[in-house]
């Protein structure tokens, strides 16, 4: 973190509450990735009124239009796709995924335990043009797979699809719908919500929540065994009883973890773009994974995709809509992706921002108008600036964030090769 003064500390009435807050504190941060995780999956597949992505379980829920501003099941959603959810449940056997034929259409199906873990992905580069069954099947499972499927084994016996399908337009939406729509899932047996989603608590204080729904998440769904230890005080957040060290001890834990998480997924670096190739994949690199499910939750591993995050300009300054920025691509906007690249401005909520033009992302398939020298440049400001009004990506009144996508990122990226231009604030 920047201010190393300004670390968030554990302070306790008694030994007793001390003990308790430093003994709980490693479980807010490896638990709050599946918490976030059980929190979407509630949200998904609840009953009520419709809405993107949603759907039972066992269901894919497609979402028939580009996310926007009023979208606000996941943070930091991408605007250039069609998402798909599925939350799939495996205690009572195999859920098979089918995938339709394609032809050249980027799509991803990510497949995350309940611990975020991005395990898989099965897309344009590792299934067969005339597509396949995948029966997925939990960790304890026995059987064979169903005929004319290949096997998957998953992790958890909770599994969120997280499905993504390339719009280039908006004329080219209902193409995009179409080819969504052949991904269907099917399980022989009823899905019922677990425990942890059926007793879901929520009892208006937000750190005896979040431990009470954390033990039985983890019952529910066992986390790895190398991370197994990290839980182990859970089973005293469901006694109604517990003493008043206890309460003051879980209370702590809780505030003083989400301000470590917050810290540092918000401002542990002023470097102009910062990104991991470790995401999605996170072994046991807990802070690495609860930041990632702060900001964003659902993350790929960097094979397929690329996340760079820059919430600074080039001077070190917080990004403001107050003031007007470029990205000044020299190369004309050559950036190393297979699939394709945008940029994403995103408000200080961690949400798509509301601008009057609808406009949420650039990228090499906005139809940007270069330099006359070859360069390429966008700019990033509340107010149209001059120059092609093509690449101006419209910005808050407040504060916010960018976040560079990079799907099937080349070497050169990856390596350090190739570095994205730093947001340059101009009069």
């Amino acid at each position: 973190m920047s201010d190393i003064h300004r670390l968030p500390s554990i302070s306790c009435s008694s030994p007793q509450a001390a003990w308790i807050a430093h003994a709980a504190l490693p479980a807010v941060i490896a638990g709050y990735p599946l918490l976030e995780s059980l929190r979407t999956c509630r949200l998904q597949t609840q009953a009520g009124a419709p809405a993107y992505g949603r759907a039972p379980f066992n269901t894919i829920g497609h979402s028939p239009e580009r996310w926007t501003d009023r979208d606000r099941d996941i943070v930091t959603p991408s605007n250039d796709l069609l998402y798909s959810n599925a939350w799939i449940d495996l205690r009572r056997g195999p859920v098979v995924l089918t995938v339709p034929r394609h032809t050249g259409r980027f799509f991803v199906m990510e497949l995350m335990d309940a611990y975020t873990e991005n395990f898989l992905n099965l897309g344009t580069r590792n299934t067969p043009a005339e597509g396949g069954r995948f029966a997925l099947v939990g960790p304890t499972f026995a059987g064979e797979a169903p005929a004319g499927s290949v096997l998957v084994r998953c992790p958890t016996d909770l599994v969120w699809l997280l499905g993504r399908v390339l719009v280039d337009s908006n004329a080219d939406v209902e193409a995009a719908r179409a080819f969504q729509a052949g991904f269907h899932l099917h399980a022989s047996t009823p899905a019922e919500p677990p425990p942890c989603i059926a007793q879901w608590q929520s009892g208006g204080d937000a750190a005896l929540d979040f431990f009470a729904n954390l033990a039985q998440g983890v019952r529910d769904f066992a986390p790895p065994s190398a991370q197994a230890g990290l839980f182990d005080l859970l089973p005293v957040t469901r006694d109604g009883s517990m003493r008043p060290a206890a309460v003051e001890g879980l209370r702590q834990a809780h505030a003083v973890g989400m301000q470590l998480i917050e810290a540092n997924a918000s401002h542990s670096s002023k470097a102009p773009w910062r990104f991991t190739t470790r995401a999605g994949r996170y072994g046991n690199d807990l802070m690495l994974r609860a930041t990632a499910a702060w900001k964003g939750l659902g993350a790929l591993a960097a094979d397929e995709a690329v996340y760079a995050l820059s919430d600074h300009d080039a001077d070190g300054q917080a990004l403001h809509g107050g003031q007007c920025y470029r990205i000044r691509f020299a190369d004309g906007g050559k950036v190393p992706a297979d699939a394709f690249w945008s940029i994403t401005l995103y408000g200080e909520d961690r949400y798509l921002a509301h601008n009057p033009i609808g406009r949420h992302a650039l990228g090499n398939r906005s139809g940007l108008v270069p330099d006359a020298d070859g360069s390429l440049t966008l700019r990033a400001t509340r107010r149209q600036p001059p120059g092609p009004p093509q690449n101006w990506l419209p910005a808050p009144a407040g504060g916010f964030y960018l976040v560079a996508r990079l799907y099937h990122p080349r070497a050169e990226f990856l390596e350090g090769r190739y570095r994205l231009p730093a947001v340059e604030r101009v009069e």
